[in-house]
C-alpha cells in the first residue's frame, strides 16, 4: 500500500550540489592542480555569497562566471599565478560529480510513489542534466530547473514560487530538499515544506526557519513522511 503523505506533498524538490552530489571531484582537482582541498568548501561558499550578493543589485550573472572570478582569488591570494587551463579543468569537473548513495535509493522510492520529482539548483539546468545522465538517473528525475530561469539566486523566494507556479502545484504541497540553511529558509519563506540533510553542515542555524523533517541523508527525510 503506498504512503500516505501530510498535506498531500505532491512535487518533491532537490537542490544539486551537495545535496544530490559531493563535490569530492573538484577537491580531486583541487589537489591535482597543486590546491589543498580545505579550500573548495571556501571557494564553493565564496561563489554563493557572491551570487546572493549580486541578486541584490537586481541583476544576474550565472554560476560558472562569479565560479571563475573566484577561483582567480584563490590563486592570487595564495601566490599563485592564474593559469587559464588549470581553470578550466576545475570547473569542467562539475559536469563529474559523483552521486551521493542516498539519493539513488530515495528517487527510486519517490519513483515507485509516483510523486513529481525536479531539481533546482543555482548552477545550470544543463549541467544538472549532465550529471543525471551519468549516474544513469535520468529516469528518476521528471524536470530540472535552474535560477538561469528565473534570472535570480536562491534562496530569493520567488524562485521556489515560480518553479512550483511551472510546476502547477501549490507552495503547501511541495517538499523542498537541500543541505543548506539559506536553501531551506527561502523555501519555508515561500510557503514550501522542507527537508534538511545534515550531511554537510550538520546542523541549521538557529536564525533560520526550522525544517519540516530533519535527517542525515535524503531517505531518512523520506521516511519522516510516511504517516
Amino acid at each position: 500500500m503506498p504512503y500516505k503523505y501530510p498535506d498531500k506533498i505532491k512535487l518533491i524538490i532537490f537542490d544539486v550540489n551537495q545535496t544530490m552530489f559531493s563535490l569530492n571531484e573538484i577537491k580531486k582537482r583541487f589537489v591535482k592542480n597543486k590546491l589543498k582541498k580545505v579550500w573548495v568548501d571556501i571557494w564553493f561558499n565564496s561563489i554563493l555569497k557572491e551570487g546572493f550578493s549580486y541578486s541584490l543589485s537586481g541583476n544576474f550573472i550565472n554560476f560558472k562566471t562569479i565560479g571563475i572570478n573566484e577561483l582567480k582569488k584563490i590563486f592570487l591570494q595564495n601566490n599563485r599565478s592564474i593559469k587559464r587551463d588549470i581553470l578550466i579543468d576545475i570547473m569542467e569537473g562539475f559536469k563529474y560529480l559523483d552521486v551521493h548513495p542516498d539519493i539513488l535509493k530515495t528517487l527510486n522510492f519517490l519513483k515507485n510513489e509516483n510523486l513529481k520529482v525536479i531539481t533546482l539548483t543555482n548552477g545550470s539546468a544543463i549541467n544538472t542534466r549532465v550529471l543525471l545522465k551519468k549516474n544513469k538517473l535520468e529516469g528518476l528525475v521528471d524536470h530540472c530547473l535552474s535560477i538561469e530561469n528565473f534570472k535570480v539566486w536562491k534562496p530569493h523566494k520567488n524562485v521556489y514560487l515560480k518553479t512550483c507556479k511551472i510546476m502547477e502545484i501549490n507552495p503547501k504541497n511541495s517538499l523542498m530538499i537541500a543541505a543548506h540553511g539559506w536553501d531551506i529558509n527561502g523555501a519555508k519563506l515561500a510557503g514550501l515544506k522542507t527537508g534538511y540533510i545534515s550531511r554537510y553542515e550538520k546542523n541549521i542555524s538557529d536564525f533560520y526557519y526550522k525544517p519540516d523533517y530533519f535527517g542525515k541523508d535524503s531517505y531518512d527525510v523520506i521516511r519522516q513522511l510516511k504517516l
